[in-house]
């Protein structure tokens, strides 16, 4: 099955029909801006395989939702203006404790406060000194919504087993001109890697 720009764009312009019906859409709710580019898509001649080769199979490349299905990520009454964020997404395999760390220092640089407090156990435990584990959280959100950003990357990464079950993992975190000597320790849970305990070790 050949799809031509003209084709691939009623296709979008179907799949948009089908989330305006999804989102209770009416006289009243616009979910498709004039102003994409798809809407003003012209036809290009049919892409062809070179001589020798077979063509790609593309008849399952586009799948429409079923008619009243509500998007994943759009809000109650309301249609998905955006993709669902990376950073807060459940995926169903479990990710490595390097994968977990990474995704927590791009979701802080990114400014994902969300994101980040997503990669913490629900039995995190606070440094002592920082008082309850649920006010040390809410600061750490405040602390990525409006305070410095750090590196999206982080250096000097180890890894080091504590169990079946536990991971202590060691790196430096960058601000600007400042770098923070940071431990994790990850515990397995609902299949994947969270953060149960934080501690800086050492500021550079």
């Amino acid at each position: 099955m050949r799809l031509t720009v003209r084709c691939r764009a009623l296709l979008a312009v179907a799949t948009s029909a089908v989330l305006l019906s999804a989102c209770g859409g009416g006289a009243s709710q616009v979910c498709v801006d004039s102003r994409e580019p798809y809407m003003s898509a012209q036809d290009n001649p049919v892409l062809k395989a070179p001589e020798g080769l077979s063509e790609p199979n593309r008849a399952g490349a586009l799948q429409i939702p079923p008619v009243g299905a509500q998007p994943s990520g759009a809000a109650a009454g309301g249609c998905l203006d955006e993709a669902p964020s990376y950073f807060r997404s459940s995926g169903v395999m479990a990710r490595t404790p390097e994968e977990v760390v990474a995704s927590w220092a791009q979701a802080w640089a990114a400014r994902e406060a969300d994101g980040v407090l997503a990669l913490y156990s629900s039995t995190f435990t606070a440094p002592t000194e920082a008082g309850s584990s649920r006010n040390w959280l809410q600061q750490r959100q405040e602390q990525v919504a409006t305070g410095p950003v750090p590196a999206a990357q982080l250096s000097d990464l180890s890894v080091e087993p504590d169990g079946n079950d536990r991971r202590i993992v060691s790196f430096v975190q960058t601000f600007g001109a400042n770098a923070l000597r940071k431990e994790l320790t990850l515990v397995r849970e609902a299949g994947s890697w969270r953060i149960a305990a934080e501690t800086v070790a050492d500021v550079r």
